[in-house]
């Protein structure tokens, strides 16, 4: 459970930005876009990064053990306004979320067989049989040692 500050203080004038080892009071800011503005102003390098991979964290207790914890827009005002006078804010870059950078898999793209695969259209473009199966109600047809023709399937027959 988060301890909060329960007494009625004035709320802090000033707060401790830690970015890395750099440590730099400034004013706490109103808003959640002003406090990304203001972290850009007091380390530069955050010049570049995009907003949304800007995030503020603060020390939190949980129970009897302490955590950082995120800040987000929507609870910047809140957060801000229990903070003691002086208290750190890191500031930290965030990993960019890579779900959505990912492209999709590529699927094979299935070879047209009238462009591909001239054995198994005859001359007037009529389909034939397929090599590669026999058709179902067209068994082979086979003649016996006995002379009688005996019918069976087979993959690795025409048909006749």
């Amino acid at each position: 459970m988060a301890t909060y500050r329960t007494s009625s203080t004035v709320p802090a004038d000033i707060i401790t930005y830690r970015k890395d080892d750099k440590l730099v009071f400034v004013q706490p800011a109103s808003s959640y876009v002003g406090a990304i503005e203001e972290a850009r102003k007091v380390f530069p390098e955050l010049g570049a990064i995009p907003d949304d991979r800007i995030g503020f964290y603060i020390t939190a207790t949980l129970g009897h053990s302490k955590a950082q914890v995120r800040v987000s827009e929507s609870a910047w005002c809140a957060a801000i306004a229990r903070l003691l006078r002086g208290e750190v804010v890191d500031v930290r870059v965030v990993e960019a979320d890579v779900s959505i950078s990912i492209d999709p898999p590529r699927y094979l793209e299935v070879p047209d067989t009238k462009e591909t695969s001239p054995d198994f259209y005859n001359a007037n473009n009529d389909i034939r049989e397929s090599r590669s199966a026999p058709s179902s109600r067209s068994p082979s047809r086979q003649a016996s040692p006995s002379g009688r023709i005996r019918s069976h399937r087979s993959w690795w027959q025409l048909p006749s």
